[in-house]
């Protein structure tokens, strides 16, 4: 009788997003063998977010071994891998993801912010693979940022990750929860631009079709909704101007749902930037080739050298 093998383990990447969390399976050769996207809750009643992660994990992992768990989460994340981001993740603040699922599973269990993920996925596998220096911007429900040096993202004095989506820019804009009455985050963010497009089509602002239906009629030509694409940008370059001002990267990834409209609005974006006299023949300007899942993705190979980031590894 032949003894069988032994089954292949799995890197497991989880991305918690503001509107949406993704999961992918990773097998030893690098390929995507499972994936899943689901509506990031709100709160939880019956179950903890631990728990709430746990069955989705043994869901993807389709009885399968787990060699390790890695998670990118939206907004900061503190040195100790604790989520801190009550506006966009408030199911997920203030708890021990990391010791939780690391006991449940018998794996390392790594987090870090999700730009950070998105990043080591278009360096490792992505648009700008093997990048010395990558700035990836994540244009979703919030704006992102990370820089990568030689695949080492760029932290600040107190371990906590920047955020770049966070910064001053020339346009009016609602309060943003940071604080800033002209934020970047306000003025360019994906969740923007589609209440823009809800509001032209007369749908409730949370219509995800709203940016879909403005597309289109981008795409055949309508002036109107061509113009609020051509504006956002605008928007983009607005923040993204002062980032490349400040860390002149080689490569700029722009990912997030609204990056799925990158057609529609790069030809204002590059405009834009040199309007405000960013000179852009310095850096390789690109959308990623990833999809949603890439920054769970990258979050899969958050314990491993290519990613050098992971913190707090249970």
């Amino acid at each position: 009788m032949n003894t069988p093998a032994n089954p292949e383990k799995l890197r497991i990447g989880v991305d918690l997003g503001g509107t949406g969390t993704r999961f992918v399976a990773i097998n030893q050769n690098g390929d995507v063998v499972s994936r899943l996207s689901i509506a990031t809750p709100d709160s939880f009643t019956e179950e903890s977010a631990a728990c709430f992660l746990y069955r989705r994990i043994r869901g993807i992992a389709e009885g399968r071994a787990i060699a390790s768990i890695g998670i990118g989460a939206s907004g900061p994340v503190d040195p100790e891998g604790v989520v801190r981001n009550p506006d966009t993740l408030p199911a997920f603040t203030n708890t021990p993801l990391v010791p939780e699922l690391a006991e449940a599973f018998g794996v390392p269990v790594a987090i870090d912010n999700d730009a950070a993920c998105g990043a080591i996925a278009e360096r490792r596998v992505g648009a700008a693979q093997g990048s010395p220096s990558l700035l990836h911007i994540t244009l979703g429900t919030g704006i992102g940022s990370c820089l990568l040096l030689d695949g080492k993202p760029f932290r600040g004095s107190d371990g906590m990750h920047p955020e770049g989506g966070h910064i001053a820019v020339g346009i009016k804009t609602e309060p943003c929860y940071c604080g800033r009455r002209s934020c970047w985050e306000q003025a360019a963010s994906r969740q923007t631009l589609q209440r823009t497009a809800a509001e032209i089509l007369v749908l409730k602002p949370t219509d995800r079709t709203a940016l879909a239906e403005l597309a289109n009629r981008a795409i055949a030509g309508n002036e109107q909704a061509r113009a609020v694409f051509n504006n956002y940008g605008t928007a983009v370059a607005d923040g993204l101007g002062t980032l490349l001002a400040a860390y002149r990267p080689r490569n700029v990834v722009l990912g997030g749902s609204a990056a799925d409209h990158y057609e529609l609005f790069v030809d204002s974006l590059r405009e834009s930037l040199e309007r405000l006299g960013v000179w852009i023949h310095f850096v390789e300007l690109a959308k990623t080739k990833l999809d949603d899942f890439g920054g769970a993705i990258g979050a899969a190979y958050l314990d491993s050298p290519a990613g050098q980031t992971a913190r707090n590894i249970g």
